[in-house]
């Protein structure tokens, strides 16, 4: 399941405490209601869910080692920390699933 969250304690205790890779889009309410890609997350999910947590943050919050002016973003957490990250583009975010 592609977990919303908004809570940023929770976004950071799913990074550092899953198992799995862990792929978070943040998103902001102020962009629309809700993500275009969403429906990559969910195919993703569908496919890889076993191996990849996904993670979309839906309240303007993003991790404090980026600037809210980077959203939407895209980032690939292994281990508690970032590996990789992605713009808002479907390609870049397909390859950074892929890394997973």
């Amino acid at each position: 399941m592609v977990q919303t969250l908004e809570n940023p304690e929770e976004v950071f205790q799913v990074i550092t405490e899953s198992p799995k890779p862990v792929v978070v889009h943040y998103w902001a309410p102020w962009m629309g209601p809700e993500s275009p890609l969403m429906p990559l997350f969910l195919d993703a999910e569908e496919s890889r869910g076993d191996e990849i947590e996904f993670v979309i943050v839906d309240s303007g919050f993003i991790h404090p080692q980026h600037s809210p002016d980077e959203m939407p973003l895209t980032v690939l957490y292994r281990e508690g920390e970032e590996v990789v990250t992605a713009p808002f583009e479907p390609g870049e975010i397909q390859d950074l699933i892929d890394r997973a």
